[in-house]
């Protein structure tokens, strides 16, 4: 695991923020589960969510905007010889109580994950050991942060309590 702070420009870190994801435009879709697909699920693991690549392929045309910045924490990592499989921003809100989501991995071949952290908010992403029962790290979301790990490490986000809202940039690499 790896975490970088401050990894773009300030002014590249509130493109995300100001000019798109808050402007009143800005699609975004919601999940039953924020770890899984699944319809049925708690009712407060729900979250939204605006998927920029899936399966490889460009999703959104909003993609376009955020690439050139998507690509320069790729390039912190030294990931530049890796495909994309995956970009998601997700958006968790607060229920005004601490709650820790479903732990997942996000895909089930090898893969790198990054979180790139949006705003400054307390909801915790949460590592476990392989036992999936034992918290190994925790990270807290600080704006222009980004946490490089390896994709098949069991994580989970959480409710922010303080903060109204959580927001991530989730990048999901594999081997070219």
């Amino acid at each position: 695991m790896k975490v970088i702070k401050n990894v773009l420009s300030k002014k590249e870190s509130n493109i995300f923020l100001k000019e798109t994801i808050f402007n009143d435009n800005f699609p975004w879709y919601y999940l039953h589960d924020s770890a899984t697909l699944k319809e049925k699920s708690n009712t407060f693991n729900y979250s939204w969510y605006h998927a920029l690549i899936l399966n490889g392929k460009v999703n959104s045309s909003f993609y376009q905007i955020f690439e050139k910045s998507i690509l320069n924490i790729i390039n912190k990592f030294n990931l530049n010889n890796k495909i994309i499989t995956r970009i998601r921003i997700g958006k968790t809100m607060s229920i005004g109580k601490k709650y820790i989501n479903n732990l997942h991995i996000d895909q089930k071949e090898n893969h790198q994950t990054i979180l790139y952290y949006l705003n400054n908010s307390d909801g915790d992403t949460y590592f476990y050991k392989k036992d999936k029962k034992t918290i190994d790290k925790q990270i807290t979301p600080e704006q222009n942060k980004a946490v490089l790990f390896d994709g098949l490490t069991y994580h989970a986000s959480s409710k922010p309590i303080k903060n109204m809202y959580r927001m991530v940039l989730n990048i999901n690499l594999k081997d070219a």
